[in-house]
């Protein structure tokens, strides 16, 4: 079902009343009451004919005359996107939540409402996600001003030290830990891992609630790393963001930046040469390599295993010499340019990638002698954290941690971009290879087996590099008054680029949506009756990046 028979279909269900006129956008979207909101969500969820299972993002717009909440669907059984419009009072935007629709919109909300300020009624616990509870004001709204001498932080905390255990808990951060009757606290301890803490992938908090070993529960508290680059990005020339995109995902920079140029290519109609898109593949696909890397290495230094890590941080150091030979730089690959990249591989670095292929083969070989199918790794994530289909399309997952459960997706293939429609290489979905299918395992070993197809690719893309210009450079960037969501394939999955154009040279509103930010939505669920030894595991399976989840 196209998109305007989808609004045909809608506005005989539910009247023009509540559905309105198609937005005339590069990504399709249709105008929903508020009121009429969660049902037509429910229906676009449910009925065989649509079946849009996943939610990608939700986003608040502020357009000064209403508040717009944005939600982009898509349904895997019928490879169909749409995006939903809502449009709010903006002194007071509220709608209802569909958290229960899709569980993963519980992260979304709470971030929309922390930034803009939207209320979303029936929310299980809407409260600010990225910014600490006393912030004054909501940063994404194009009104706010900060005073003099303020930044953000509240002058007015109270008493220094709290005067009770729970005054300590009903307080900032911590007021994710409700505070329980006596009989629910009987043999419960109530502790912090992190945010500084070496399992955590990061500046990341975990409220625990613990029985001895016995986790009860886990919430995840983030927002220490949170910078504002969406906020940033609305200040400054679409050229002048993209460095920032490196920030984002500093161990996938290659992604970010190609997310950003997707984005404004379309919007503003720029083409790239054919050489461009080989060299952005051959970048990315290294960079895929690399990323993996850490995220395989560091959960098996997780729980215990160290040596594999420094084989891996030896195999990274490699890489990185190639692409500081491709952009100068060893971690903010700031490479992509829009029309192309920043600059040309030549000739003698195509062989020196091709050289470090073949010695990275039989690593790759070795590696999986050394941990892979050691028994007691295999033991510690075998059966252990089972995320079934359903849970990982229902809570947004993506990337490996989606293919893990079985589910048969990836970008590159179903929704293709760049040069990727002229390769050939294989979708590595899980199959419960050691235990159950979608198991922490099978996370783990899809990131082992998808370095053996970016390998294939880059080799592919370095035998047939084509002749002639790598970067045809825009004489401006000001698109015209649109808007696109433009997905791509990063190491963690569908990193997108959600960009409003107001037809001056900067972004009106530019959105990130990320594969750690939905990733760590589901921890809370998988959480209780796990070991906390199983939680360091949980977090390495699911390669958490923690600027990717603040932005």
């Amino acid at each position: 079902m196209n998109g305007p028979e989808l609004h045909e279909f809608l506005s005989a269900r539910f009247g023009q009343s509540a559905i309105g006129a198609r937005q005339q956008v590069l990504s399709e979207a249709i105008e929903i009451a508020p009121s009429a909101l969660h049902a037509v969500c429910a229906v676009l969820r449910d009925d065989d004919r649509l079946r849009f299972d996943f939610l990608r993002a939700v986003t608040g717009v502020d357009r000064k005359d209403a508040m717009e909440v944005v939600y982009h669907l898509y349904s895997y059984p019928r490879r169909h996107e749409i995006a939903l419009k809502a449009r709010l009072d903006r002194d007071q935007p509220s709608v209802e939540t569909v958290s229960d629709l899709w569980p993963t919109a519980n992260w979304h909300e709470r971030e929309t409402f922390d930034l803009l300020g939207v209320q979303f009624t029936g929310h299980p616990s809407l409260k600010r996600i990225l910014l600490p509870e006393d912030w004054e004001g909501y940063p994404l709204r194009k009104d706010y001003t900060q005073p003099p001498d303020y930044h953000g932080i509240s002058t007015t905390r109270g008493p220094a030290l709290p005067k009770s255990r729970s005054e300590l808990l009903s307080g900032g951060h911590i007021k994710a830990l409700h505070v329980p009757k006596a009989e629910e606290t009987a043999g419960v301890m109530q502790l912090n891992m992190g945010p500084h803490h070496p399992a955590t992938h990061g500046v990341l908090n975990f409220l625990l609630e613990t029985d001895g070993e016995i986790l009860r529960r886990a919430i995840p508290d983030v927002g220490y790393l949170h910078r504002g680059h969406e906020k940033l990005s609305e200040g400054m020339p679409y050229i002048g963001t993209m460095p920032y995109t490196d920030r984002i995902e500093y161990l996938g920079a290659m992604f970010a930046n190609h997310a950003w140029a997707l984005s404004v290519e379309r919007l503003a109609g720029i083409s790239v040469p054919l050489r461009g898109e080989y060299c952005r593949v051959i970048a990315s696909e290294l960079n895929r390599i690399a990323s993996h890397l850490i995220a395989t290495g560091s959960l098996a230094m997780d729980l215990g295993a160290v040596t594999p890590f420094i084989h891996w941080i030896r195999e990274r150091e490699k890489i990185n010499d190639i692409m500081e030979r491709i952009c100068g730089a060893r971690l903010t690959y700031n490479y992509f340019r829009f029309g192309g990249v920043a600059h040309d591989i030549d000739a003698d670095t195509v062989q020196m990638i091709l050289a470090w292929a073949d010695h990275f083969e039989p690593i790759l070989d070795e590696f999986n002698r050394l941990i892979s199918y050691n028994e007691i790794f295999i033991k510690r994530l075998a059966n252990l954290l089972v995320i079934s289909p359903e849970d990982a399309v229902a809570y947004g997952l993506v990337g490996p941690n989606l293919r893990g459960s079985g589910i048969d997706w990836d970008l590159r293939k179903d929704l293709p971009y760049s040069a990727y429609p002229d390769f050939e290489f294989d979708t590595i979905v899980g199959q419960g290879w050691q235990g159950t299918l979608g198991d922490a395992y099978d996370r783990y070993w899809c990131r082992i087996l998808e370095m053996s197809e970016s390998l294939k690719i880059i080799r592919q893309a370095c035998q047939r590099l084509p002749e002639g210009e790598f970067w045809v450079k825009p004489k401006t960037v000001k698109p015209a008054p649109n808007e696109v969501y433009a997905p791509v394939e990063s190491a963690r999955g569908e990193y997108a680029s959600y960009t409003v154009s107001d037809g001056t040279d900067k972004p009106y509103r530019a959105r990130f949506r990320t594969g750690s930010f939905t990733a760590m939505s589901i921890i809370e669920h998988l959480s209780p009756g796990i070991l906390v030894a199983d939680l360091v595991a949980l977090i390495g399976s699911l390669d958490v990046l923690a600027p990717e989840v603040d932005r």
